[in-house]
């Protein structure tokens, strides 16, 4: 299950990557904690295909940027799109399941650290 989840979790990550830097080409390059977010999710990605002794802290400091970004983004499309459009739903469920993946990859972090150590 290690070396799975691991691969699993990164691909995740990529998957995060990939799609918030799809939203800085759609919607707007200048979005700084965006680019901040992804090149954060691309070291995780190295992290945790590549066990680093610094990825666990970098998984943290991930969690807590992307978590309240999730959060606050959830409740954006709410007020925006309104709660009647189909797409508000997508939006909603495409953000929790990138905070599911911030809370996991942290949860893997915490008690799978010392496969990290040993990097």
């Amino acid at each position: 299950m290690d070396e799975r989840g691991r691969r699993a979790l990164a691909i995740g990550h990529v998957a995060s990557a990939a799609g918030l830097a799809a939203a800085l080409v759609l919607q707007s390059p200048y979005m700084a904690h965006v680019v901040v977010l992804v090149v954060l999710h691309l070291l995780v990605c190295y992290g945790l295909l590549r066990p680093q002794p610094w990825a666990p802290w970098l998984m943290g400091f991930l969690a807590s940027a992307g978590i309240p970004f999730a959060a606050f983004s959830i409740y954006a499309p709410i007020e925006v799109i309104g709660v009647k459009a189909w797409e508000t739903y997508v939006l909603i469920t495409a953000l929790s399941a990138y905070a599911g993946l911030l809370v996991a990859t942290l949860l893997y972090a915490i008690f799978k650290r010392e496969e990290f150590s040993s990097g």
